[in-house]
């Protein structure tokens, strides 16, 4: 039996993240947060690997694309927003990669 399902729960850290107060100042502060939830998922679930930073970041690249439509401004996105959902997605990406290589290797030691 399953205590929480993990797609569900990328889909809510997702939609937690961005609501971190503002880190205008310094981006890589977000990309590190992005990196350590990639890889947590990762390391715990590291069959889907790479999928995790589509799920983690799902949520805001639909938002950016939902206010991009509604609200136009798509100089603001292109300036503003496309740079911070970039780093987002490979750092997210890139832990989660990282980090279910790993688990797996780990897993595949112990068999031996």
């Amino acid at each position: 039996m399953k205590l929480v399902n993990p797609y569900l729960l990328a889909v809510i850290i997702g939609l937690a993240i961005p609501f971190i107060p503002e880190m205008e100042p310094f981006p890589i502060i977000l990309g590190i947060i992005y990196f350590i939830c990639g890889s947590l998922f990762a390391f715990v679930w590291p069959k889907p690997s790479w999928r995790w930073a589509i799920w983690i970041t799902g949520p805001m690249t639909v938002l950016l694309l939902l206010s991009v439509l509604f609200a136009g401004q798509v100089d603001v996105f292109l300036k503003k927003d496309l740079p911070l959902l970039l780093l987002a997605i490979t750092t997210t990406g890139l832990g989660s990669f990282l980090f279910a290589g790993l688990k797996n290797k780990r897993t595949t030691e112990i068999k031996k």
